[in-house]
């Protein structure tokens, strides 16, 4: 539900990513109380809230998964003409920005969004604010933004024609293009499996470039195969580099190939953090205590700390469960002799007159 069910303006978030919905609604709600916010994860779920209430904005991501935020503006454009929409994302290539001007967003913001930029395009998609700001403004990064953006697609491209390369490719930390040039062999099943296992070993380039020091993420990792190579490398906090290459020629020329990957790697850093990417080598997370193992034969050393607390519960246990357990045994034994047959057992007068008791007791 909304958090204010009788606010003026309903806005609806839509972003995969819980820690933005967050701060998205956040920002939103600073506004004041005339501003209701519902976040939701998914496409599905935002075009069924819109199909049951009504909303006054629409702010989405455009890479989710299932259905886009692409998708979710098409459907929702027929049905409620009026409905603002601000598209953001996280994506560099300059052809999705193309078709966010062609699909009709009232304003469009790349990832990480500033805070003040966000609340203020939301007042003029509203109307709160007078002034309305030209579309063409909305849509267009500022020109800085949006050449160093060209320029992430453009290194790319140059980095595989250095090469000869089948493609190069940027990736985000949920193993998703950002941006890419050339194809790949099978575009779809790389999608689905290889950009994924690539990324499971993300975190672990970045924590080893932070536990050796580097400010920068600075690793390199190659994978071998008959067809196929395979250069990979964190970029930044959220990206990494895949360059995929030729195997048979890989070996006549490994050393220029490993120094071009480096360079481009670096340029791309620096055109991320132009941007606003952060591009520091992340904090490794803490490691738990070292363990020690104990040789089987090794005496064990008593916790003297603790072994006034462990023998208190103990006893405790103990003198219940020994308090317990004669009762049972003595029930058990009471039971026994009493169902034991009278012709099974001889009274000490007839063990007298058997001439079974000693011979003291006889005299």
């Amino acid at each position: 539900m909304i958090k204010k069910t009788r606010a003026k303006y309903r806005i609806l978030i839509v972003d995969d990513q819980r820690d933005v919905r967050n701060v998205l609604s956040s920002s939103i709600e600073t506004l004041g109380s005339d501003f209701g916010v519902l976040a939701v994860p998914s496409g599905e779920e935002a075009v069924l809230e819109l199909s049951l209430q009504k909303f006054d904005l629409l702010v989405t991501d455009v890479r989710l998964p299932g259905i886009s935020g692409l998708d979710v503006l098409r459907r929702v454009r027929s049905s409620q003409p009026d409905l603002k929409i601000i598209l953001i994302t996280g994506i560099l290539d300059p052809v999705i920005r193309r078709n966010v001007a062609d699909a009709g967003a009232d304003a469009f913001f790349l990832k990480p969004v500033e805070p003040a930029d966000f609340l203020d395009a939301i007042e003029r998609c509203l109307g709160i604010v007078a002034e309305k700001m030209p579309p063409s403004n909305l849509l267009q990064p500022p020109p800085e933004e949006q050449a160093s953006d060209e320029g992430v697609s453009d290194r790319l491209t140059g980095l595989r024609q250095e090469l000869e390369a089948f493609a190069t490719v940027l990736l985000d930390e949920r193993g998703r293009v950002v941006a890419q040039s050339g194809e790949l062999p099978d575009q779809e099943a790389a999608a689905e499996t290889l950009f994924q296992a690539l990324m499971a070993g993300f975190s672990a380039g970045m924590k080893v470039s932070h536990y050796l020091g580097a400010t920068r993420p600075d690793s390199l990792t190659y994978y071998g195969g008959t067809k196929y190579a395979l250069f990979f490398a964190p970029v930044s906090n959220s990206h990494a580099l895949l360059v995929v290459v030729n195997a048979v020629q890989i070996d006549e020329q490994i050393s220029n190939t490993v120094q071009n990957v480096y360079t481009a790697l670096y340029d791309l850093q620096n055109i991320l953090e132009r941007i606003g990417v952060s591009v520091r080598a992340e904090e490794p997370l803490p490691l738990g205590d070292e363990v020690e193992l104990i040789d089987e034969e090794e005496e064990f050393e008593e916790d003297e700390e603790h072994a006034p607390i462990l023998d208190a519960i103990f006893e405790n246990v103990s003198v219940k469960g020994s308090q317990e357990l004669d009762a049972f045994w003595d029930a058990l034994a009471d039971d026994s002799s009493s169902k034991s047959s009278a012709a099974d057992v001889l009274t000490y007068e007839q063990a007298l007159q058997l001439g079974l008791t000693p011979q003291d007791e006889k005299a």
